[in-house]
């Protein structure tokens, strides 16, 4: 029976064993069989890649192919890119404006508006002796804050007018340009004879001879100007929006690289306005030094050129009598005079040449160039030394004989008067541009400077 029992032990041992050795050649067959079906798809799939790797491969070789037909840049694409980034240029460019400063800083930030319209890149034209037109000497950022001026329109682009020179003259071919004429039809003078036209509208031809391009500095441009226009505002009131449409609809199917704007209109074309262009920083810096020098302070503005010459020395007289009363009154001494009468003997007037003996009676009245202590003493910006570093700069000789940046210092320094006084009806012109860029920021900021009054007569 013991020997029975091993013998059947020994059997289910072996049966086991075979069950085990079976169960092991299932498991190997099922592995072998799972790795032959892998084996087609990781094929599939190494064919699949390299087809894509192919296919990548053809790609770059065609775009070599067509990079390498590409038209290369021309020289005049290249130049276009250098000063516009791009291979075609398009500019509107201001180039004459009749005004002085103060108007003219109103006509120019205008422009903006059109060159938005027809989205060209605006040219910032020279500017000297109280004037912006391509004629004057220096460059725009002589007067104002380019970089200010940039970031009050952000959506425009600007190039300056020293760089559109240079782009005109570089060119191999010369630049297609268009010139167009602004036209205030009820103005009686005109720097052009023109005919008058009774409605707004716009009229081909305009072109000028040889010694008009000239006069206006036309001719220093290396331009083809093939194309002339007129856009006149008639003899009604103009309206401004539909002027700016009528020239941006007329500009606007123009493919001229250049549209040159030779503006002769004292009336604005387009819409106001009000924020003026920023003044250059050097101008800024002179002013705050007069500020913390004088302050607090009167300003008195007397522009002598439209008044009557009889009255010049009544008027002298009722100044320094309403002088004297306000400086009792407000406890105020230092007094600044801004006038168009040549200080120094420098004219601070393009247009007041004739100085009658009036006028020269109504200076000594003031005692401007007496040092008494029975004269009130009035301060000027050549009493303050402004601009002394360029003053005897032979370059800026011709700036110093206008009114050009003292005109804008004297502006700058009659806005932060604790006081300020302008001349009454015959002594001085009771209206004027000027006055009023004065009285508007006075009006602006008359808390933030703490001041007394906006603008009386004396």
């Amino acid at each position: 029976k013991e020997d029975t029992a091993k013998e059947d032990t020994a059997k289910e041992d072996t049966a086991k064993e075979d069950t085990a050795k079976e169960d092991t050649a299932k498991e190997v067959t099922a592995k072998e069989d799972t790795a032959k079906e892998d084996t087609p798809k990781e094929d599939t799939a190494k064919e699949d890649t390299a087809k894509e790797d192919t296919a990548t491969e053809d790609t770059a070789k065609e775009n070599t192919v067509n990079s390498s037909i590409e038209t290369p840049l021309t020289e005049d694409e290249k130049i276009n890119i250098k000063y516009c980034q791009e291979k075609t240029c398009k500019f509107l460019f201001p180039y004459y404006l009749r005004e002085q400063e103060t108007r003219a800083n109103i006509h120019a930030r205008l422009y903006t508006q059109l060159a938005r319209s027809l989205n060209r890149t605006l040219v910032l034209s020279n500017v000297g002796k109280s004037k912006i037109l391509a004629c004057a000497l220096h460059p725009f950022d002589f007067y104002y804050d380019l970089k200010a001026f940039q970031k009050h329109y952000p959506d425009i682009r600007f190039i300056t007018q020293n760089e559109f020179f240079k782009w005109s003259k570089e060119r191999k071919i010369r630049p297609i340009a268009q010139h167009s004429r602004m036209i205030q039809d009820n103005k009686i003078n005109d720097i052009l004879t023109v005919h008058k036209q009774k409605t707004m509208r716009v009229i081909e031809g305009g072109k000028l001879g040889r010694k008009q391009a000239k006069s206006f500095c036309l001719d220093r441009f290396n331009l083809n100007i093939t194309n002339y226009k007129e856009f006149h505002t008639g003899l009604r009131k103009l309206n401004r929006e539909a002027m700016l449409k009528l020239v941006t609809n007329t500009l606007n199917s123009l493919e001229h690289e250049a549209i040159m704007i030779l503006d002769t209109s004292p009336q604005e074309f387009f819409p106001r306005i009000t924020e003026t262009i920023p003044y250059s920083p050097s101008i800024i810096k002179e002013s705050k030094k007069i500020l913390k020098k004088l302050k607090p302070y009167i300003a008195v503005h007397w522009r002598m050129e439209h008044a009557v010459p009889e009255l010049m020395p009544k008027c002298a007289n009722k100044l320094v009598k309403t002088l004297k009363k306000v400086q009792k009154k407000y406890g105020i001494t230092n007094v600044y005079l801004a006038t168009d009468y040549p200080l120094d003997g420098k004219p601070q007037s393009q247009t007041f040449h004739h100085i009658s003996y009036f006028h020269k009676e109504a200076i000594e009245i003031l005692g401007l160039n007496v040092n008494n202590s029975k004269h009130i003493k009035f301060d000027t910006w050549i009493s303050m030394d402004a601009f002394s570093q360029i003053r005897d700069d032979p370059k800026y000789k011709s700036e110093f004989k206008s009114a050009g940046i003292q005109g804008i210092l004297d502006k700058l320094v009659c806005m932060q008067a604790k006081y300020f006084l302008k001349g009454p009806e015959g002594c001085a012109r009771t209206s004027s541009t000027f006055t009023s860029a004065i009285v508007e920021e006075r009006n602006k900021f008359k808390n933030k400077y703490n001041l007394i009054n906006i603008v009386s007569y004396w």
